[in-house]
């Protein structure tokens, strides 16, 4: 089982679509354009700090793959946890910060055991 933690962010241009930086282990970090893309299987979590309404259907079928998916409904709390631990306002700093509390209150998960068609 492994853990995926990912940061969405804007991309740049004209700020319209979405960016995702994961990693899988804390040192190496990919990008992709949607949640499809990230390599998770069967058994696998992947924390996000946020799920926008153009990546819902990346994120379902991450789930049906058998991969449970867990947002953070406090986004205030990756701010927190970034400060605590003197982390960059980053993709990669927001990403070492969810890592260093996955757990905390306010995450929300959805399982492949959830209907999810």
């Amino acid at each position: 089982m492994l853990k995926f933690y990912a940061d969405v962010h804007r991309t740049k241009k004209n700020s319209e679509g979405y960016r995702i930086t994961y990693t899988a282990d804390g040192t190496t970090f990919r990008h992709v354009d949607g949640f499809s893309e990230i390599p998770a299987g069967p058994g696998d979590k992947l924390f996000m700090d946020t799920l926008p309404p153009q990546h819902t259907d990346g994120s379902i079928e991450l789930i049906r793959r058998g991969v449970e998916v867990y947002y953070l409904r406090r986004l205030t709390l990756i701010e927190k946890i970034r400060r605590e631990h003197k982390l960059p306002k980053s993709a990669r700093g927001d990403i070492k910060a969810f890592a260093l509390n996955p757990f905390c209150v306010g995450v929300y998960g959805f399982s492949p055991s959830v209907d999810a068609r």
